[in-house]
């Protein structure tokens, strides 16, 4: 029994090393249509049923946040707004609000006023039920979204080369060589909702784009690993090189 107990945790013991050192030396990641930025319209869905079951939730206020959301789910799927952009706009937005405000106060100018006092008098109401069965549609296409993504858009770093893989179809490789590698962040709002950017392989001068992987969720902590790959294939390398002139010594 002792022995088998032995053997057992030996055996576990190994398949963690085993996962460590695998973890250790390759990075696998996984590259999303911009439908995966739905995902707070699914969860305010599900959230705000669950919230309405006492029935004491402001519809309207509910109604306004699910729409100012469904603005920004649209906008972030329609539009690149990268953080300069993004900034701009905002600083319009808050300068064309200024102005109304002295209008209105300086120059009795009401028309501006008056439109907002015509969103505010919509009273719009948020139905639970319209809203749930939204998430569980999107829930379902999320699903499919995703198993599509892990068989068609999985993308393997090594110390060696660049591997895209793709169900029933040739598999993309790139040796990885003397390559860089670069984060870009091409809007803001993609960055906000899944920290998703992409990554850009370049030539060993970091002059010419080889390849652009967009939409890469977590981008931060992708390269974070991807850094460490590389800084352990550096470490190995001078390593290596250590090892050869000590035994050159030797030898002489």
């Amino acid at each position: 029994m002792r022995i088998g107990w032995t053997n057992g945790f030996l055996g576990d013991t190994n398949k963690i090393m085993s996962k460590k050192r695998s973890n250790l030396h390759e990075v696998n990641f996984y590259t999303y249509p911009k439908f995966i930025f739905t995902w707070p319209l699914i969860v305010l869905g599900y959230l705000f049923w669950a919230l309405n079951k006492g029935g004491n939730m402001d519809l309207e206020v509910t109604a306004w946040i699910w729409g100012i959301t469904l603005i920004i789910v649209m906008v972030t799927v329609g539009f690149d707004l990268n953080r300069n952009y993004t900034i701009f706009w905002l600083a319009l937005l808050g300068m064309f609000w200024f102005i109304i405000l002295w209008l209105r106060d300086a120059k009795g100018f009401k028309v501006f006023s008056k439109i907002y006092y015509l969103l505010a008098d919509l009273n719009p109401q948020y139905s639970v039920g319209l809203g749930l069965f939204l998430s569980i549609v999107l829930s379902i296409l999320y699903v499919i979204m995703w198993l599509w993504t892990r068989l068609n858009c999985r993308w393997r770093i090594t110390h060696n080369e660049f591997e895209y893989y793709q169900f029933g179809r040739m598999d993309d490789s790139i040796a990885r060589g003397a390559k860089r590698i670069r984060t870009s962040y091409p809007d803001f709002f993609e960055l906000l909702l899944c920290a998703a950017g992409d990554l850009i392989i370049f030539d060993a001068q970091g002059k010419r784009e080889l390849r652009r992987i967009r939409h890469v969720p977590f981008l931060p902590w992708v390269k974070k690993k991807i850094n460490r790959i590389l800084e352990t294939t550096a470490v190995t390398s001078s390593e290596l090189e250590d090892e050869q002139s000590t035994e050159e010594e030797r030898a002489l």
